[in-house]
């Protein structure tokens, strides 16, 4: 009968509530290592809006020509309103950039000399500007090489135009005017750099929840308590679904301490639907209970089962952008990622939470961790049940 079946779970999962409250430390510090985590994370990334003031990059600019025209190219980089450069030795610059303060340099060559009476069509070499960069700095040494571009190509046009126009400052406008705006969602509300953060930090830490479950099933395969209950009038099924039930309960607790944590301390808000909060952290909570029984049933030994399981988490997290957004990993790493539940999983969390999304537009990654969940819990149980049967029978 159905009834007698879920009486006899939720006493075993009882069991397991009683056991995991026991130790008050251990539970304390359960509940605060993800907001540790997650605080950490968001001060390190925080980058608060300045007022008006762009952000410039630092920026060496060496200059091996005496040539006068030279001298005042690199007086107009040092003038850009979008980079803070100065002009160094070239000896000093290899040194600074290979500490990166800062990580680069731009090398304006005697051959810029020839710019001066440059004419377009004009054939021969090309003077070759040079880049020196930290290997940490490629995207900033882009940057330089488009600034610096820019006011030479500025410089070259304002000579070649003076002749022909009695202002060349207002004949160098640009033609047109750009203006960026952030799009966040169903509704306009600013992002928070720490919502990332309690998001994916909250992830991680229930998925190493979800192992530390699984390792605990596994020690107690190993003591005679297994066997008393194995003893008793339950189904090993029961026994499962019971471990689960109580580490779904626990983790479905730890992302609403979390969040809480996190809207009083750093402003972390649901600003989508609320109900697909609920939804997304009651699925995510599932699928931390069925990791760990995933993890008891292909893990092994405790010992062996804890290292797999630890590069395995930190692998999935870090592809899935628990860490750093997604954008940021190369296009492979991108599709790969795909095929991770901790992908659906943020992009679920962070949609509902600071993007704004309804419980419509989170669907998608709802039924993806759900069917994660489903497709794991299958494989654990029968793999679960198919060991038991090989215990009972003598075979190890």
């Amino acid at each position: 009968m159905p009834a007698p079946k879920l009486s006899r779970i939720a006493v075993l999962a009882a069991k397991d509530w009683s056991l995991f409250w026991s130790d008050r430390r251990a539970a304390f510090l359960c509940f605060l290592v993800p907001v540790l985590l997650a605080s950490a994370f968001g001060i390190i990334f925080d980058r608060p809006q300045s007022t008006g003031t762009a952000v410039k990059l630092p920026l060496l600019l060496v200059v091996e020509s005496e040539s006068p025209y030279v001298d005042q190219l690199a007086q107009a980089v040092v003038a850009c309103d979008r980079v803070d450069a100065r002009i160094v030795s070239r000896a000093e610059a290899l040194t600074l950039v290979a500490e990166r303060s800062p990580g680069v340099a731009v090398v304006l060559p005697k051959s810029f000399e020839t710019l001066a009476t440059w004419t377009p069509g004009r054939a021969g070499d090309r003077p070759r500007m040079e880049l020196l960069h930290n290997p940490l700095c490629t995207m900033e040494a882009q940057w330089a090489e488009g600034v610096v571009t820019e006011v030479v190509l500025r410089c070259i046009a304002k000579a070649q135009l003076g002749p022909l126009v009695s202002d060349t400052d207002t004949a160098l406008t640009l033609p047109f005017q750009s203006e960026s705006t952030a799009i966040h969602g169903d509704t306009q509300t600013e992002f928070n750099p720490y919502s990332h953060s309690f998001c994916g930090m909250t992830l991680q830490y229930l998925l190493f929840w979800g192992m530390e479950s699984g390792l605990l099933l596994l020690r107690e395969r190993n003591r005679s308590l297994w066997q008393r209950m194995r003893s008793a009038p339950v189904s090993l099924t029961e026994i499962l679904f019971a471990k689960a039930l109580a580490t779904a309960t626990i983790a479905l607790l730890l992302i609403g301490f979390t969040f809480l944590m996190g809207n009083l301390i750093f402003g972390v808000t649901v600003n989508g639907s609320v109900f697909g909060f609920v939804f997304l952290a009651m699925a995510i909570s599932a699928l931390a209970a069925v990791t760990g029984l995933m993890v008891a049933a292909v893990g092994g030994t405790e010992a062996r089962a804890r290292s797999v399981c630890i590069l395995v988490i930190l692998g999935v997290s870090m592809i899935g952008g628990l860490w750093l957004p997604s954008y940021l990993l190369p296009g492979w790493v991108r599709e790969l990622s795909l095929a991770m539940p901790t992908t659906w999983a943020m992009r679920g969390l962070e949609g509902v939470a600071w993007q704004g999304r309804g419980l419509i537009a989170s669907l998608p990654s709802l039924a993806a961790v759900a069917g994660f969940t489903a497709c794991f819990l299958a494989v654990a149980v029968a793999r679960l049940v198919s060991n038991e049967s090989r215990r009972r029978r003598g075979y190890t």
